[in-house]
């Protein structure tokens, strides 16, 4: 608490630090003595690391592919890059909002505080922080804080294997997110939004010069929001802070260093879903608002991010090394009437059953990245290279905890476990007895993983038409996993599981330039995921291999202020582990298994970002995939197989009008369904079935007028037509509704 405190008031610091800028501006107007030398100096920085800012909907150039300076039509992979702009005039709060807007990327909400990242049909599990790998568990047991949108200054996002970066996890996508950083000339910005279900923000984003030289800038962003929620007893806040300071060293050095600070505190979340079913087997119709949660509920989360970064200019090249140190407080106390067993009876509402959890956590991430990147002179012509190394270091700590509860609920019992009577859906208000917690001062579980990479990369330049990009990573991983005694104090260590390995990923890619607007593209990429099963020699299973083709289009319009692709993918998966049924245990056991083929997955994308006029901004795409295990059955069956999404603006005078559309395809997951007979117990026979949700359309709308120059006032809506819909469905029986209609009005004030 100590040091969160000593971070609090850093932060503090830096806020006034910049909010003095205006008076150490005014001494001489800094940047209007700034040398031109070292304005090309800081140009040349600027453009090969990539930490110049977006203009509109489009940007100029991205790294996160293959850590090149690169426009997205020479990238040869699938990239799209969401700016500081369309955060600001769609209103995309968190990242769920943009991840909603981003082409091929689909959502699967478990409940009101855990949602899960798909693309191609895999889940997303890699995350950078400007460039730097860290570790954002967001799925079904996830419990990572995301970071809020104030902070960035635009968010990437590489689809299918981005295995020269990130050498491991499933060939689905790898997100960056770009942080804002100081700027040479005094700004401030303030917003404010208010709208449906008691939502407040207020936001507030300054910076500028220390110094009369403009040599020396901080940036503050502070954000603070509380809601209620469409969610019965729901009610989040969730303050964030960031602080960051910048220097030029000498006309060839910058240095970088800064803090974020997110606190996300949820009271009354769900922690469950809607049931589908009524034991009788008829589908239930419960409200949108339903939740079976305890009006205590609570899930707190404590994140906070340090961060350091040094850019060195060496003659024609540029070398850049950045290391970030994350740490993470988690305590949780929920409560919920659980779908994942039982079903409710259509005439009483009763048949579901209380689950209960305590929780607490601490999470330790550091991750370090460096390297060098410039030209390459070869038979006559210029071509670059870039060398890296990374390492990445996270320890998560479960505490040992107890929970005593007395609910005053009856209990029954199936065969010879008990369960607790969650009361009738139809009367349940949220209210019953707080339990007694306490944490027990030592660690039920503690996991590490250590990944240190190193990685290369070479574009070629053989004629002005044609470039050839060849290259690989080197990873090797090891993860390690402690599990203590509970039922003594303090708990002994009872296991240790250790895994690791270690694999060399290659990446290929061809751009070739048809026209000076259109360019065909190639690329292969791999990744890899550590596995932990054991053949029947006792030996670890070679990793499993995610392998990704692309190939089509891509083209800049317009003077280069609209971007379109067009391409297909292919993508497969290798030594998947599959059970040996029948096979004589191991040693310790455990069955062993087999690696053989597993899922491919096919499909292709289009996609649009930029401008087509001035004053006309447009974003979005269509992606189609199909993903089938080795037996031909479908994978993933609950991400659609068509998804088409579209965002636009358009300027007249003062007025800007907009809105965004999404249409996905059905969706469907198997799972136990009563048949409509019981057993002698009164409990329903089950059999398995598919349930589903059908295709749908959701319709956003926005507007803004410009008061004056600096002053602006808004309105965005989303859902417009207040669609009913399941934006998960199956997941332990039940499904979560999407957001009904929702209207946000925000004033914005710039100068």
């Amino acid at each position: 608490m100590l040091f969160h405190a000593t971070i609090r008031h850093a932060l503090g610091g830096c806020a006034l630090i910049a909010l003095a800028a205006p008076a150490a501006s005014a001494q001489t107007q800094a940047a209007d003595q700034v040398d031109e030398r070292e304005k090309e100096k800081e140009t040349r920085l600027d453009d090969i690391l990539v930490v110049g800012r977006s203009e509109g909907y489009q940007t100029g150039e991205t790294n996160t592919a293959t850590k090149l300076p690169l426009t997205l039509r020479e990238t040869p992979q699938s990239v799209t890059v969401i700016t500081r702009q369309r955060i600001e005039d769609f209103n995309l709060i968190t990242i769920a909002d943009v991840l909603e807007q981003t082409p091929g990327i689909t959502l699967q909400s478990y409940d009101s505080n855990r949602t899960r990242f798909q693309s191609r049909g895999f889940t997303i599990t890699n995350f950078q922080l400007d460039g730097v790998p860290s570790n954002f568990n967001v799925g079904a047991s996830g419990n990572s804080v995301m970071p809020d949108t104030s902070t960035l200054e635009r968010i990437e996002v590489v689809r299918g294997a981005a295995g020269l970066v990130t050498g491991t996890g499933d060939p689905s996508a790898t997100i960056n997110l770009v942080r804002k950083r100081p700027t040479r000339d005094l700004h401030a910005n303030v917003s404010l939004n208010y709208g449906s279900w008691d939502y407040v923000r207020a936001e507030a984003d300054v910076g500028g010069p220390l110094v009369a030289s403009g040599k020396i800038r901080a940036r503050a962003v502070a954000a603070y929001t509380t809601r209620g929620s469409y969610i019965d007893f729901q009610n989040d806040t969730s303050p964030s802070l960031y602080g960051v300071v910048e220097a030029d060293l000498t006309n060839t050095t910058r240095i970088r260093g800064g803090v974020d600070y997110l606190r996300t505190d949820s009271q009354g979340g769900s922690w469950s879903a809607v049931p589908l079913f009524f034991s009788d087997g008829t589908r239930t119709d419960l409200p949108r608002s339903y939740s079976a949660a305890a009006y205590w509920n609570r899930w707190e989360r404590d994140n906070t991010n340090a961060f350091g970064t040094v850019e060195q200019e060496i003659g024609r090249w540029v070398a850049r090394v950045a290391y970030n140190h994350r740490w993470t407080d988690t305590e949780s106390l929920l409560l919920a009437g659980s779908n994942s067993t039982f079903f409710p009876n259509r005439q009483t509402g009763l048949g579901l059953n209380v689950v209960n959890t305590y929780g607490k956590s601490h999470t330790e991430e550091d991750s370090l990245d460096g390297y060098a990147t410039g030209p390459l002179r070869l038979f006559g012509r210029d071509h670059e290279i870039v060398l890296g190394a990374n390492h990445y270091d996270r320890t998560l700590a479960n505490r040992a905890t107890t929970l005593t509860a007395a609910y005053g609920l009856p209990t029954f019992r199936v065969g010879t476990t008990s369960y607790i009577t969650f009361p009738s859906i139809y009367s349940w208000n949220g209210f019953v007895p707080r339990p007694a917690t306490s944490d027990r001062g030592f660690n039920s579980s503690v996991d590490e993983t250590k990944q240190t990479s190193a990685y290369g990369a070479v574009r070629l330049n053989p004629t002005d038409w044609l470039k050839i990009i060849a290259g690989g990573r080197w990873t090797d991983v090891d993860t390690v996993t402690d599990t203590y005694n509970t039922t003594t104090s303090p708990g002994t260590l009872t296991r240790t599981v250790r895994v690791g390995d270690n694999k060399f990923s290659p990446y290929a890619g061809i751009i070739v330039d048809l026209s000076t607007a259109i360019s065909a593209f190639a690329s292969y990429a791999q990744v890899f995921t550590v596995q932990t099963q054991r053949n029947v020699d006792n030996e670890q299973l070679a990793p499993l291999t995610g392998t990704n083709y692309e190939f089509g289009l891509k083209g800049e319009f317009f003077d280069k202020r609209l971007y379109v692709s067009a391409g297909g993918f292919h993508m497969k998966q290798d030594n998947v582990a599959q059970l040996i049924a029948g096979a004589p245990p191991l040693p310790d056991g455990s069955t062993p298994y087999q690696a053989v083929s597993g899922v491919t997955t096919w499909g292709g994308e289009f996609e649009v970002a930029g401008s087509i006029t001035p004053a006309w901004r447009i974003a979005g795409g269509y992606t189609y995939a199909r993903s089938e295990s080795a037996d031909g059955t479908r994978f993933s069956p609950d991400t659609p197989l068509h998804q088409a999404k579209l965002n636009t603006t358009y300027r007249i005078g003062p007025v800007t009008l907009g809105g965004g559309a999404l249409w996905q395809s059905r969706i469907y997951r198997a799972m136990p369904i009563p048949t409509g007979a019981f057993l002698a117990n009164g409990q329903p026979v089950t059999a398995t079935g598919n349930v589903s949700q059908g295709s749908y359309f959701l319709l956003d709308l926005l507007a803004r007028y410009d008061l004056s120059s600096n002053v602006s006032i808004g309105v965005n809506a989303t859902n417009i037509l207040d669609k009913t819909y399941f934006r998960n469905v199956g997941f332990f029986n039940s499904g979560w509704y999407g957001q009904p209609r929702r209207v946000l009005g925000n004033l914005r004030w710039r100068f």
